[in-house]
């Protein structure tokens, strides 16, 4: 019955990204703290930032279904991924999705867009990859342990 209740942890982090996402239109365009004067073409920079934060999300979900394990965070995980973009850090999903709301934050050049990313930073740190880590040290131990000291969380 536990796994049951873990498996709110597998809609977090796209919730809060649409969630984040959502919040960063509603905040620029209901309560706008200022405009940052970034000037068109400039402000489009933000959707190369999202871009590169779908590429580095959905890459480390095809790495991570390549090595045939799990890609929900409440899922029993049968490798430790350590190649590629896990190199750098241990959470290039959430790095990815984090990437899209400062991208999306970016191209609406407003400041109170920005508070987006810091909500999904908080919620997905908070909540999220503490449950993962806990899973993962877990099912692999001093291997996990030895990854976690040598490779950041975020970057």
């Amino acid at each position: 019955m536990e796994e049951d209740g873990n498996k709110i942890y597998n809609y977090v982090p796209t919730t809060t990204l649409a969630a984040s996402i959502a919040t960063a239109f509603i905040l620029h365009y209901y309560f706008p703290l200022t405009t940052l004067s970034v000037p068109a073409p400039f402000n489009l920079l933000g959707l190369f930032v999202i871009g590169f934060g779908l590429y580095l999300a959905f890459q480390s979900i095809r790495l991570l279904m390549s090595s045939k394990t799990t890609i929900e965070p409440s899922g029993s995980p049968s490798a430790l991924v350590t190649g590629c973009p896990y190199r750098y850090s241990r959470n290039p999903i959430y790095l990815g999705f984090l990437l899209v709301t400062i991208g999306t934050a970016v191209a609406l050049s407003s400041l109170s867009a920005f508070i987006a990313p810091l909500l999904y930073y908080l919620v997905v740190s908070a909540f999220v990859i503490p449950f993962e880590e806990k899973r993962l040290e877990e099912k692999f131990g001093p291997n996990y342990r030895r990854y976690k000291e040598s490779v950041r969380r975020w970057i």
